[in-house]
């Protein structure tokens, strides 16, 4: 009878030692869920902020066309988009443009350069900054005179990330 109780009192200990062993392996994950939910705030939080730096550059090509094109280191000279005739002529196209250097070689910490595709000829316009850079002449964009500096606010630093 003893050795009954004996093993009923180690099979209950042990009982015991499972559940608690349950309840941390419980409280592990819900920390590490948590850690997990915390990453993924900081990045929507990051991104949204980001968002919120994007502002708005109107680019005009005003001389006489019957199609006009843009490229431009903006998104690494990938795309051409195309700019909307007005009803005056006059060729518009609205970039949504993160405050940030666009080219390595611009001089100005906001700027980028662009170029125009006039009638299927690439081309600049002589009213904007000129630049020449390994041979090329490119437009120098400079949104930051569209920018206000102070308004920019900043995102979070790395700093700010949770552990």
């Amino acid at each position: 009878m003893k050795e009954i109780h004996r093993l009923s009192d180690a099979w209950e200990f042990k009982e015991t030692e499972i559940m608690n062993t349950r309840g941390k392996l419980r409280s592990l994950r819900a920390s590490e869920a948590q850690g997990i939910v915390e990453e993924k705030q900081w990045k929507i939080d990051y991104a949204l902020k980001a968002l919120q730096l994007l502002r708005t550059a109107c680019i005009v090509w005003p001389n006489p066309a019957s199609e006009v094109w843009l490229a431009g280191s903006f998104d690494g000279w990938t795309s051409q988009r195309r700019m909307e005739r007005s009803s005056s002529g006059i060729f518009c196209l609205n970039l949504k443009l993160y405050p940030g250097r666009y080219e390595v070689v611009v001089l100005s910490y906001f700027s980028g350069l662009i170029k125009f595709i006039v009638d299927g000829t690439w081309r600049i316009d002589p009213l904007r900054p000129i630049v020449n850079y390994d041979g090329y002449e490119n437009n120098l964009l400079l949104p930051d005179r569209l920018l206000k500096l102070a308004n920019l606010g900043e995102l979070p630093s790395a700093t700010d990330r949770p552990a």
